[in-house]
């Protein structure tokens, strides 16, 4: 019931310039980390994620993206898309060393720019939100590429 959208700058080219994934994810909370398979295995959860192009620079193999969460797991942005060959820049666990390095990279280079609240019922307190969205005024990374 809330939409949540997300803006990253990846490195890669995406094939397609949107994209509805569908994949299962496992979540090691011992290793504090998760893994990402195409097909459905013993204590996997589904996760939906999708994705449409912003913008690319072909040269430096980067891509912005607007990626919105259909499913929300623990780093499952990160996960899906490194998982799909597009690591997010600045990201030391599911990304790459090398790359971040080239790049200047040491942080992750995604920033959640809008949310909005659907509610179908009753929410009590926060009824107020109903149909709403907070939204960044400025959106991050556009000038990175």
């Amino acid at each position: 019931e809330i939409e949540k959208h997300y803006i990253c700058l990846c490195y890669g080219i995406p094939l397609r310039k949107s994209y509805n994934m569908e994949a299962y994810l496992f979540k090691d909370s011992k290793k504090s980390i998760v893994y990402i398979s195409d097909e459905f295995k013993k204590g996997y959860s589904k996760i939906l994620t999708s994705y449409q192009v912003i913008d690319t620079n072909k040269s430096k193999k980067l891509s912005l993206l607007n990626v919105t969460l259909h499913t929300g797991k623990t780093h499952q942005i990160r996960a899906h898309l490194a998982h799909i060959g597009l690591p997010i820049l600045g990201d030391g666990k599911y990304g790459s060393y090398e790359i971040n390095k080239r790049f200047g990279a040491y942080t992750q280079l995604l920033c959640s720019y809008s949310l909005k609240f659907n509610f179908s019922g009753e929410n009590g307190i926060l009824d107020y939100l109903n149909g709403k969205e907070i939204k960044l005024k400025e959106m991050p990374f556009e000038q990175s590429l």
